[in-house]
């Protein structure tokens, strides 16, 4: 039997053009017949989403993360 409700973590730029980014998790979200989750366009408005993962996921660290590192180096 298939969930009907999901938690996840929503990997994500600001749009259009976002440098840095984010990620927020996301909880008891409706999941579709098909198993997809359900994400509403209120969270989607503003944002390109690079990834859903399954689950409260902590981020370690980021591409942008290491880019602004090194800008601030020299």
């Amino acid at each position: 039997m298939q969930a009907t409700q999901a938690t996840v973590t929503v990997l994500y730029y600001d749009a259009p053009v976002g440098l840095i980014m984010h990620n927020a998790v996301l909880q008891d979200l409706p999941v579709s017949e098909s198993g997809r989750v359900m994400i509403p366009t209120s969270f989607r408005k503003g944002k390109s989403i690079i990834a859903v993962l399954e689950g409260e996921c902590k981020i370690l660290n980021s591409l942008g993360e290491r880019v602004f590192a090194q800008a601030n180096i020299g």
